[in-house]
């Protein structure tokens, strides 16, 4: 008997050491699919963290992000993207950039084992910023870190003092209800249960940097996409090069002031620049190319 459970823990250590083998793997995309299921299980019965879910095949329309992400790549030829807060990795494993940066202080998966040509930071995303040169530059980034309103801020503006010409896409801009727009998640999801109310939804108050971007940034220009999945708001300079000079204090204070039944009464806000996903694509895409001519 002890035998019959030795054999089967070392063919199951076998089957999980499998998994780093995936640098050599991953050139074939087909095979590593494969195999990701099943190692993530053995995986996780072990209690080791998971490998990305890498998709070698089109990106299915349920993952809107990459497919969005994936679109602003291809169509304006960019090349290096960061992604901050990346939590279990399907975004950051499936965007087709030839360079990727990755920033999450608590991933869920194991950030040894990435896509080729990936660098991953495990800190905050203020000390990935503090961390790096002054002169490292990305061309599209998707922020989706901690769900408040000064932390994304910040993530923009830090971002913005990195982005060559591109694009960011903001994540969680637009809540469900008033109490996704909880900036605590815990009192988010108590909140939630108290009014019987089910599911789990939670943006927190990151539509606040919209507001934000409306009072004071000019010299930005955003699209939210409000249909086909989670409402996103792309953001890019209206004019190639224009400097972004971040918001004072007493601007950030004011722009906490207004409540998500203010903003939201008749729906989302004309500032917002309300607009489905393909059209927002495209205006994105066509602003970029003009800047630069």
């Amino acid at each position: 008997m002890h035998e019959v459970i030795r054999l089967r823990q070392r063919n199951l250590w076998k089957v999980i050491a499998n998994g780093f083998a995936r640098p050599v793997l991953d050139r074939w995309g087909y095979f590593r699919e494969d195999r990701t299921e099943g190692i993530n299980y053995l995986r996780t019965i072990a209690g080791l963290p998971l490998l990305l879910k890498y998709r070698p095949e089109p990106v299915p329309d349920e993952l809107w992000s990459p497919r969005r992400l994936n679109f602003l790549i291809h169509e304006l030829h960019l090349s290096s993207y960061l992604e901050i807060g990346v939590l279990e990795g399907e975004t950051f494993a499936n965007v087709k950039a030839r360079r990727r940066y990755g920033v999450d202080p608590e991933p869920i998966f194991d950030p040894v084992l990435l896509p080729r040509r990936s660098k991953f930071a495990v800190v905050t995303s203020d000390a990935f910023f503090a961390s790096i040169r002054p002169t490292e530059r990305f061309d599209v980034a998707f922020i989706d870190g901690l769900h408040t309103f000064e932390q994304t801020y910040r993530d923009v503006i830090n971002t913005l003092m990195h982005l060559r010409s591109g694009v960011i896409v903001i994540d969680d801009t637009v809540p469900s209800d008033e109490y996704s727009a909880i900036p605590d998640q815990d009192e988010s999801y108590r909140a939630r249960g108290e009014a019987g109310l089910e599911g789990r939804p939670w943006h927190g108050d990151v539509w606040r940097v919209v507001t934000l971007l409306d009072r004071h940034h000019s010299e930005l220009e955003w699209r939210t996409i409000v249909d086909e999945g989670n409402p996103q708001t792309l953001l890019w300079r209206r004019r190639l090069g224009a400097s972004v000079a971040a918001a004072s204090a007493e601007e950030i204070a004011l722009a906490k002031q207004s409540t998500f039944a203010d903003v939201f009464a008749d729906g989302v806000p004309e500032y917002f620049h309300p607009t489905p996903e393909s059209q927002a694509l495209a205006e994105c895409v066509e602003s970029l190319r003009h800047g630069r001519v």
